[in-house]
């Protein structure tokens, strides 16, 4: 798909004026339309070779800066672990922050899932909780990737991705719950959403699922691929009454190509958040070859997520400040009033985990 002319809306609330002035001569972006597309994102390798990012679009600077000097989550806090994957965060009644993360070795095999908290998402505390091993209990490699946690009426619940072991490649996605927090987690039996059939646009793999709550349930936002496109890259809503039975939109309601550029190829990871009088997401769009990097995109929806505009037409994270790399994953979470990213970077042969936060530097 070719790139657009995409830019900022004048409807735009989220993004200061002072962002505006550097596009006011560009057209007004269309929003994207739930349609047919090609093919979704492969799922990120947690072993990535070393590349430049792309570069920023001339003239324009990121809406989203770094927050102090360094990673906010080292690779050092985890010994014998030499990558940190921002999987889920959750902020609790009490302000708490919440973040579950994988620590990786160089070495292939099911990796470890920790709980950490933090009272300003700048400092974190590994929490030990024992049941996180058991979400990845029969999965194959990489095991359970938890990336959307929410506070219910009956205790906390997460949504991950895994692959039974049996089946060897595809993810679906899976469903846990606990009283707190900090565990027990006990998963339900069987995957609560799973790949398309075949043929279609999510038959080969679902995964990053945010999960938020609706007036009449739950809406799923979650990245796929279909087998014969793994070069691909689209995001996909489905919908549920329960949080247990979800029912798939026909369609991908996001496809490549949405901001123009650097997300024309493959746009993956759909963070959501929802904000007073719509929804935003942060996302990672790739262009070029399939061994291209991400950069970070972001959006906002006015119809509770079926369809997407672009809220900024370049890459959305400014990368002044940060060691030559590349983004690797992200999770997207409210800092107090600001939307916040934690982003996982690769660079010098691991990765680290830093903060940006939307706004002026």
């Amino acid at each position: 798909m070719e790139p657009s002319g995409v830019t900022l809306s004048p409807r735009r609330g989220l993004v200061a004026a002072f962002l505006l002035a550097s596009i006011a001569a560009c057209q007004s972006p269309a929003a994207s339309a739930p349609t047919t597309a090609p093919a979704s994102a492969a799922a990120p390798s947690h072993a990535p070779t070393e590349a430049p990012s792309k570069a920023p679009t001339p003239g324009l600077t990121g809406l989203f800066h770094l927050v102090g000097e360094g990673p906010v989550i080292p690779r050092t806090a985890f010994p014998d672990r030499g990558a940190v994957l921002p999987a889920a965060v959750t902020v609790a009644a009490d302000g708490t922050y919440h973040a579950w993360v994988i620590a990786f070795a160089e070495t292939p095999g099911i990796q470890e899932l920790h709980h950490l908290t933090s009272p300003d998402a700048v400092t974190w505390t590994d929490v030990p909780d024992p049941s996180l091993a058991g979400l990845s209990e029969g999965l194959g490699n990489p095991g359970a990737m938890p990336t959307s946690v929410l506070v219910d009426a009956d205790g906390w619940v997460m949504f991950y991705t895994g692959t039974l072991a049996s089946e060897r490649e595809g993810w679906d996605i899976w469903r846990a719950t606990a009283p707190g927090p900090s565990g027990p987690w006990a998963r339900g039996e069987d995957p609560v959403l799973r790949r398309g059939a075949a043929g279609a646009w999510d038959s080969a793999v679902l995964d990053f699922p945010t999960v938020i709550r609706t007036a009449d349930g739950y809406t799923m936002f979650y990245s796929g691929l279909d087998t014969a496109h793994r070069d691909g890259g689209s995001i996909g809503l489905a919908t549920s009454t329960d949080g247990i039975s979800w029912t798939k939109a026909d369609a991908p309601i996001v496809i490549p190509g949405l901001c123009g550029g650097f997300d024309d190829r493959a746009i993956h990871q759909p963070r959501v958040l929802e904000q007073p009088d719509r929804l935003v997401m942060a996302y990672a769009g790739y262009a070029g070859a399939q061994d291209s990097q991400a950069s970070v995109g972001f959006a906002d929806s006015i119809d509770g997520g079926r369809t997407w505009t672009c809220e900024w037409p370049g890459p959305a994270l400014a990368t002044a400040g940060l060691p030559d790399g590349f983004v690797h994953t992200l999770t997207a979470f409210q800092r107090e009033e600001r939307v916040v990213l934690l982003v996982e970077w690769f660079a010098g042969s691991g990765t680290d985990v830093w903060l940006a936060e939307l706004g002026r530097p």
